[in-house]
């Protein structure tokens, strides 16, 4: 098959993915299309996504919004054209604290700092923090973690649910995550919502070798075979149905939404306040 008809068909079936479900990381298309066996799982056909990816945007046939770069955004300085404007921004942020009367406190961490925009989209209308770990946390963020969970309260039940890649790191990071934290006094429930072994067979998700740099390789291929699974694989529908089924199952959503009827009386007085200044 030529370069030139492999890339057509590259393009054609990222864009029916892309259609239905936007944005996408580059990696997160590379492996629909690994999952739908138009390419093979190796570096060369994820340079040859990524290389289609930016053709196919720069000739618009497909929009530049449905693909995102979480790993390189601008920091920007926030500034304001005057007080009114200021006040505006004000009114734009006001949320009240989504935690008052729940029954219990939780926060999503992720592995992938690639995937923040899809969990930041869903768990923002809840008011859900979500930690992004890129791997193993450092012992300063565990720490943070700590104080920020144990200033909830002793006695209100704290949950750490994570997300991250299937393979003899992403499996020991419970354990991790665990300990360090107990390290500090802090013994929140920390459940691993995916990536699983189940899903891997499941949803029949493209797999890679184990890295045999990694010493926690040994047990892990013992018990599931010589496999590794990022999250990124992880079909975004279900992905996102996932994150939503573990929000609703812990928190009270009647709750939730007598604090936006609040919040709604609170930004309409505040909204009076600005007009006044």
């Amino acid at each position: 098959m030529s370069k030139h008809r492999k890339t057509k068909i590259i393009l054609d079936m990222a864009e029916k993915i892309l259609a239905q479900h936007n944005p996408m990381t580059v990696r997160q298309v590379y492996y629909q299309l690994v999952s739908r066996q138009v390419i093979e799982n190796n570096r060369g056909q994820y340079q040859a996504v990524s290389n289609a990816l930016v053709y196919a945007r720069k000739e618009r046939i497909i929009p530049w919004e449905w693909i995102e770069d979480r790993l390189r955004r601008p920091r920007v300085v926030g500034m304001w054209d005057n007080l009114s404007d200021f006040g505006n921004t004000v009114l734009k942020a006001y949320r009240r604290n989504t935690w008052i009367n729940q029954p219990c406190y939780f926060e999503f961490w992720l592995e992938k700092d690639a995937l923040s925009g899809l969990f930041e989209a869903l768990l923002k209308p809840y008011g859900v923090t979500l930690n992004v770990g890129r791997g193993f946390d450092g012992w300063d963020s565990i720490r943070n973690a700590a104080n920020r969970l144990l200033e909830v309260g002793e006695e209100e039940e704290t949950a750490i649910l994570y997300f991250g890649d299937f393979d003899p790191s992403g499996e020991d990071m419970v354990r991790s995550l665990r300990e360090r934290l107990k390290f500090f006094y802090c013994e929140p429930e920390i459940c691993k919502c995916a990536l699983t072994f189940e899903d891997v067979k499941q949803y029949n998700l493209p797999t890679d070798f184990t890295k045999a740099s990694d010493t926690r390789s040994k047990d892990f291929i013992a018990k599931y075979g010589d496999i590794a699974v990022e999250l990124d694989a992880l079909p975004s529908e279900i992905l996102k149905a996932r994150i939503i089924e573990e929000i609703k199952e812990r928190m009270d959503l009647d709750e939730l939404e007598n604090i936006k009827r609040t919040e709604k009386i609170e930004r309409e007085r505040l909204s009076q306040v600005i007009r006044d200044f």
